[in-house]
């Protein structure tokens, strides 16, 4: 039942000052209590505890007020992260939303907050190791991008989630999430497209491999960036558009008896882009590469040696370097892959996406490049139509 006091003061001036505490106490929930300059006011605060009460949507704000951004995101590291397969590109996001957001209760977090975050994380800047430009090295210092502003939002909506359902920490004003559609702030670029002509494929070879010498196999003893390992990656990612994380770790007990499939493996975890394996055939190629392979005298169990991501990474910087080639990353040779595997299925998306490994049709449109010469070339194999 809903009680309110009046309450008298006194100021050192002499002013009198008047104020209204309301008091909301029900049996099972805990007493709740607010000052107000006015009776109607506080009226009005007790009435609307008192209907949640009653209809079971009053919420405890007490632990919402307690717990600051930067606790949830700590919370979300140590109990989600872990099981991430992106879980290593977390914590700097969460380091960036501390800086700012971090001293702020959950109860009292708004999107206006986010709003303030968001364009105060446009004009950071950040340092991505060095570069070739003029002839020589420089650092290339860039704005942050808007896609890594919605980066870090999005896991500051998951760890507001989290703490929300497993914690039971009930935010009063909602979960605050800006909607980036109302405005083009974070408008995004459109997506890459980026494939190899038939030069730039020769010159990326020349720069993965530096000198061949008589081997058992084709690639037992090439000399690359600091690894024989890094061409054949390249050529079996062109050939398989597998992801770099699939052909790191691909194993020898995952090839078929005469290199005539391959099962791709993604990390076991709770959020996984596809599902965990997949079995493709590999085509004649693809099983030169495989029975060209050195077999290590330790015989390590991964195909490529173990290389670690980070290796394979900057061994490929430095072969773009040398093959002079601008704007092209490790991934964009998926999309080499699935374009050149469109035309050899013929446009099936379901056999492309058997091959992909992806789960959404729609998604494939950013890895394969329209083949407008085909379209023009059905289009007039077509002309005379239907009707006369």
């Amino acid at each position: 039942m809903a009680s309110i006091r009046k309450r008298e003061q006194v100021g050192k001036d002499g002013r009198r000052t008047v104020k209204y505490d309301a008091t909301v106490d029900r049996r099972g929930a805990p007493r709740q209590y607010k000052t107000f300059p006015t009776k109607s006011a506080a009226e009005k605060w007790a009435r609307k505890i008192e209907g949640e009460l009653d209809t079971g949507g009053w919420n405890d704000p007490t632990a919402a007020n307690q717990m600051t951004v930067a606790r949830a995101l700590d919370i979300y590291l140590a109990e989600v992260v872990p099981h991430l397969k992106s879980g290593a590109f977390e914590p700097p996001k969460a380091d960036s939303l501390k800086k700012r957001l971090g001293d702020i209760a959950l109860s009292s977090l708004t999107t206006i907050d986010l709003a303030r975050y968001r364009d105060a994380r446009l004009t950071d800047h950040v340092r991505r190791g060095s570069g070739i430009k003029g002839g020589g090295t420089v650092d290339l210092v860039r704005t942050v991008s808007p896609q890594t502003v919605k980066h870090d939002l999005g896991l500051l909506n998951r760890a507001l989630a989290h703490v929300e359902h497993e914690h039971g920490i009930a935010l009063p004003r909602g979960r605050p999430k800006l909607d980036h559609r109302r405005s083009n702030i974070l408008a995004l670029p459109p997506g890459r497209n980026r494939t190899l002509t038939a030069d730039e494929a020769s010159r990326l070879r020349q720069a993965c491999v530096i000198g061949e010498g008589a081997s058992d196999g084709a690639y037992a003893t090439l000399k690359a960036s600091r690894s024989p390992w890094l061409w054949p990656i390249v050529e079996f990612a062109m050939e398989t558009a597998a992801r770099r994380n699939e052909i790191l770790a691909l194993r020898w007990e995952d090839v078929g008896e005469n290199s005539d499939c391959v099962t791709l493996k993604n990390k076991k975890t709770q959020r996984s882009k596809a599902p965990e394996t997949r079995t493709i055939p590999a085509s004649p190629r693809v099983q030169e590469i495989l029975k060209g392979l050195p077999r290590p005298i330790g015989k390590s169990p991964h195909v490529f040696g173990g290389i670690t991501a980070n290796a394979l990474t900057q061994q490929f910087k430095r072969a773009l370097r040398r093959a002079e080639l601008e704007d092209f990353r490790f991934h964009d040779l998926r999309h080499v892959g699935a374009t050149r595997l469109a035309t050899i299925l013929d446009g099936d998306l379901l056999m492309l996406a058997d091959m992909t490994g992806h789960q959404d049709i729609r998604m494939l449109r950013r890895y394969v490049a329209p083949r407008r010469e085909e379209i023009a070339r059905r289009l007039k194999a077509a002309a005379k139509g239907l009707l006369p």
